[in-house]
């Protein structure tokens, strides 16, 4: 095969089942898109894809072609970014996983900033739990990833960027029969929390394994009443007082304002969630993932200064 193009386009087209999605990621146009493609077609003289309603579907042929070339063409796009990290300029395409809430507190300020400062860098964005983010690493469909606590693989390198305050997140109203008729007050302890009905994420969700461990400074079990793996369905259930949950301060920001539930900081320990940016081990870190890696870092940094998120710094670390 001559046109290794012609298969990177193939596997992006076969991934998003659109011509028109592959050319908007790929930042060119649907006939050039459409073209490399059935050019590869004719090449191998077998048809790849055909259309069922409005999506593009693999045929049996496609379906060997996109299993056998998918980590091929994501190494050919890593040597071709391989080679600009010695650019002084970031270009490329850059893929960035992140989990649910570090979207909502930290991308709208950080892609703003970066893709201002930067224009020639093509950025793509999935959004998911951490479990997936680290999963998606693994793969190599994301180049970078940004997620809550430790990597359960070796493989991957973690950078800290930051240690966030956790909070105990109550109804509005106090429940007599958890908080007494004084309720919890402005902070509470972590035996406390340990003594409530929680709402939470199950197993393996960072924010579960976050809590499992807090719990087992005191050789208690978690009081789950409810396993809720969406944290804003979680949210409404808090406010409808059928129990608690544990977030970061900003998570619930809003709804801590118009007093629709209130966020109680956690003492006597303390409980912290760390946010890291995480790659593969054998990941080179291009001029592309430099500059978003300190682009987050310096969000997280001012968000902190200005009083947005309640937690620790880590200190601006060198990615080998």
């Amino acid at each position: 095969m001559k046109d290794l193009k012609a298969l990177q386009y193939f596997v992006q087209v076969a991934e998003m089942g659109s011509f028109s999605r592959a050319a908007e990621i790929l930042r060119l146009t649907q006939p050039a898109v459409s073209r490399k493609v059935r050019r590869l077609e004719s090449e191998l003289g077998v048809e790849l894809l055909y259309r069922k309603g409005r999506h593009l579907i693999v045929t049996e042929a496609g379906g060997i072609l996109l299993a056998r070339s998918r980590d091929l063409a994501r190494q050919a796009s890593k040597v071709w970014d391989d080679v600009r990290a010695g650019a002084d300029k970031p270009s490329g395409s850059l893929s960035v996983g992140t989990a649910n809430i570090i979207g909502q507190l930290l991308l709208p300020d950080v892609l703003s900033q970066y893709v201002t400062r930067f224009p020639e860098v093509r950025l793509h964005v999935s959004e998911g739990y951490s479990g997936f983010v680290e999963e998606w690493i693994l793969d190599r469909r994301i180049d970078v990833g940004l997620f809550w606590g430790r990597p359960r693989s070796s493989q991957i390198n973690v950078c800290p960027l930051m240690s966030v305050e956790m909070c105990l997140i109550a109804p509005p109203l106090p429940l007599p029969q958890w908080e007494g008729n004084a309720g919890l007050g402005d902070t509470c302890t972590l035996r406390q929390v340990l003594q409530v009905p929680l709402i939470l994420p199950a197993l393996p969700h960072a924010l579960r394994l976050l809590a499992e461990s807090s719990a087992e400074k005191y050789g208690t079990p978690l009081n789950v009443s409810m396993e809720i793996d969406g944290l804003a369905l979680a949210n409404e259930l808090v406010r409808a007082g059928a129990g608690y949950t544990l977030m970061t301060h900003p998570g619930v920001q809003e709804d801590h304002h118009l007093n629709k539930v209130r966020s109680i900081p956690i003492r006597s320990p303390s409980v912290n969630w760390v946010l890291s940016l995480a790659m593969l081990r054998d990941t080179r870190p291009s001029q592309a993932i430099q500059e978003f890696y300190r682009a987050v870092h310096e969000t997280c940094s001012r968000k902190i200064k200005v009083g947005e998120l309640k937690g620790r710094l880590s200190p601006l670390a060198k990615l080998v």
